[in-house]
This record gives structure tokens, sequence and C-alpha cells, in this order.
């Protein structure tokens, strides 16, 4: 009889166990599409919005037409290539209260073949003359058709600063494989993006599995 009950036992804590590793399993498949959702915001406040002026896209269309016979090894993400192109937006007022400071870079254009377009630009902030870059990942989009219109986004690391500054945001392009590029805007994000209540809660999850696994080995040893 004792076995059986402890059978019995050791199958309902399987059973709870599976249980919410099932639901952390759904919780796990819903992040991306929370994430995406979230990915609208990337600070407390949107301080500033440019929209590049055609020219400046002209210019960067014709650096792109010059690179085009550049060496792969000339064309690597984050190296900035001969007699690439550059804007310089106003210079505007950070604060160290309003810190930290992201730069989110929305590029649309059409994609000229069949295949993967991207654009590798460099953002920068000019302080007192002199250009600070920040890192910014290539912004890419896989398989698309040729003709097909593609947004491409992307946000730089956030900068702190330790002292009130003047500054002017800079973006740099380097090229768009595949890409003929209509239109770019730069918008400036103030302050931490707040957390929504699923990246929260997926804050938690290891220590969730953690007080299950705990939970079974207790259950398995008093049976």
């Amino acid at each position: 009889m004792h076995a059986l009950t402890g059978t019995r036992g050791t199958r309902r804590a399987e059973h709870w166990f599976w249980v919410l590793a099932a639901m952390l399993a759904v919780l796990m498949s819903a992040w991306p599409v929370h994430a995406e959702e979230a990915a609208g915001q990337w600070g407390l406040r949107l301080l500033k919005t440019y929209d590049l002026p055609p020219e400046a896209v002209a210019r960067f269309l014709q650096s792109q037409e010059k690179n085009t016979q550049a060496r792969p090894a000339d064309a690597q993400p984050g190296e900035p290539l001969a007699g690439a192109q550059a804007w310089q937006g106003p210079d505007i007022d950070l604060t160290t209260v309003g810190s930290p400071y992201t730069l989110v870079i929305k590029a649309t254009g059409v994609a000229l073949a069949d295949g993967d377009v991207a654009t590798r630009l460099q953002l920068g902030w000019v302080l007192d003359g002199t250009l600070n870059k920040v890192l910014l990942p290539e912004m890419a989009r896989k398989n698309t058709r040729a003709g097909q219109t593609v947004e491409l986004l992307g946000a730089s690391l956030p900068v702190t600063l330790k002292a009130d500054r003047k500054a002017a945001p800079v973006i740099e392009f380097n090229a768009a494989p595949n890409l003929r590029l209509d239109s770019v805007r730069v918008e400036v994000w103030s302050g931490m993006r707040p957390s929504s209540p699923i990246e929260l809660l997926m804050a938690w999850v290891p220590i969730l599995l953690g007080v299950a696994a705990l939970g079974f080995v207790w259950w398995a040893r008093r049976i």
C-alpha cells in the first residue's frame, strides 16, 4: 500500500512539475511577440525626430553606387568605407537627468533583387567638436523580393552623460547591399525604456524553474 501511495505521489509531483514547465514554455513562446510590440518605445520620452533631407539620401545613394565595386574585405559590417557619407543634425541640449540617450534609425527602401537586404550605418554624437561613435548592429531583412518595400529598424547602445552637454546626432552611411534607400528617420530617445509585464515575468523564469525543481526533489524524497 505504501509503495502504491508513493508511486501515486511521484506521478502527482511529476504532473505538476510538467504543468509548470508547460506554462513557462507558453510564456517563452509569447516572448518574441511582446518584445516586438515593446520595440516601438526606446526610452521614457521621444526627444527629437529628424527626417533626413532628400539631398542627404541622394548623397547616400551616390556613395552606394561608388562602393558597389569595393572588394568584399572593404565592406565588413561596422568598418567605414572610403568616401562614406555623413549627416549631422542640429545641437540638442542633453542633461544628466534625461540620461541615457538612444539613437533609433528607421530606414525605408526597395529591394533591388530577390534575396537579403541590409544597411550598414554608424551612429554617433558630436560633443565639443569631437565625434563619439556608438555601436549600431547591422540592420537586415532576409528573403525579400525584388521591388518589395522594406523598413529596417535599429537602435544604438544608450549613452549616459556625466554632465549637461550640447550634442548633435550623426549618421555615417557605409553601404546598403541590395537596397535602394528612399528615406531615413532619426529618433532621439531620452531615459531608459520601462520593462513590460512580460519582461518582468521572464526575469523570474530561472528562479521559478529552480523552485519547481527543488520542490519536485523535496516531494520525491518524502515519498
